[in-house]
């Protein structure tokens, strides 16, 4: 008789953990990393990167480590640019095989594409340039500049002759990333303000700032030109995402969402949001659906800050940034002290949808 309860103890057990692996199983996995790679360099902060849109080179801009050039397909280091010391952003513009890098001194770096040659670093500001972008409708260049006191500059840049055509102030302390639709409406995050800036017109000068209600310091946006919607990660004390009109800026729904978001990709493709977050070691999915509602699909652990990436929407990849660290205990001197991020350790992380 014990021998009997035990072989049915048994098979209950294995009935149930049968039942565990399946419904495991069943769940969507949406992404896996499919791959870590250490760069060498010491330094205490990275940038922003992006991917070469005809090759598959992803360009990370490691600011004290230089302009990192990584081939996601052989997952190795290619090269680090010479004279690139300071990247932060980058964006291409391959009809004039132009590279241009926004830096942390001020400067401009204009890079021979082919070649991936620095030919020379133009000086635009005496802070650090934020971030930048090629806007395709007018053929030009679009600079932000870095936090300032009571307003931030957009330079214009003009790639058939890599010079400087004009400039215009927002009334902005901080630019966040910006992104520019086909049209070539120009938008752009204002964190400290609480609000959107979109410009618009040959200078820039058609001005509109957008606010939404329980937005708090916005600092990552992306568009669906398809669908006409943008979405806003807004940070505060309630993180959520804000999904707005394109055209109108009208507040449409909102999402909770990760702690002090820093970008949003779109995925056209899968009619996906991705949104990782660096403080909550996560990648957050958020599905579109066919009657045009979104909902949150789930999230992928990742690794504390984590919170720049770039999507590889052809190879169904995304990108992520980060490094080993260590936090300082606070201090009466520094009650916040900022981490210090351990030598040789900056890592890119390969997701792959599943």
């Amino acid at each position: 008789m014990p021998l009997r309860k035990n072989l049915l103890a048994l098979a209950s057990l294995a009935t149930c953990l049968l039942s565990v692996q399946m419904t495991e199983a069943s769940e969507p996995l949406l992404y896996t990393v499919s791959a870590t790679r250490a760069l060498a360099g010491e330094g205490h902060s990275w940038g922003f990167g992006a991917l070469d849109p005809q090759r598959p080179y992803l360009f990370i801009a490691r600011r004290e480590n230089g302009l990192a050039v990584f081939d996601v397909e052989q997952q190795r280091l290619l090269k680090t640019l010479d004279n690139s010391a300071g990247a932060n952003a980058v964006t291409f513009v391959p009809r004039h095989n132009r590279l241009y890098v926004a830096n942390m001194d001020g400067s401009l770096s204009i890079v021979a594409l082919d070649r991936l040659e620095v030919l020379q670093r133009l000086e635009l500001d005496s802070g650090n340039l934020n971030n930048l972008l090629y806007d395709a409708s007018r053929d030009r260049v679009i600079v932000t500049s870095g936090r300032r006191g009571d307003h931030s500059t957009l330079y214009l840049i003009d790639p058939k002759s890599d010079r400087l055509t004009g400039s215009v102030d927002v009334p902005a302390q901080k630019l966040d990333g910006p992104l520019v639709l086909d049209n070539g409406t120009f938008i752009v995050p204002m964190r400290d303000e609480d609000q959107v800036a979109v410009l618009s017109g040959a200078t820039l000068a058609q001005q509109q700032f957008w606010r939404f209600e329980g937005c708090r310091k916005p600092g990552a946006i992306a568009a669906d030109q398809v669908h006409q919607r943008l979405f806003v990660a807004c940070r505060g004390d309630k993180p959520r995402l804000v999904i707005a009109d394109l055209a109108t800026g009208k507040s449409l729904d909102t999402l909770p969402i990760g702690h002090a978001v820093n970008t949003l990709a779109y995925d056209h493709q899968r009619d996906q949001l991705l949104a990782p977050s660096g403080a909550d070691a996560s990648l957050a999915v958020i599905q579109r659906s066919a009657q045009g509602s979104y909902r949150l699909l789930g999230s992928i652990g990742t690794r504390p800050w984590a919170h720049n990436m770039v999507l590889d929407a052809k190879r169904g990849q995304a990108y992520l940034f980060s490094a080993d660290f260590t936090q300082p205990a606070p201090s009466p001197d520094q009650p916040k002290p900022d981490p210090v991020f351990h030598p040789d350790t900056f890592t890119v992380l390969t997701l792959q949808a599943n």
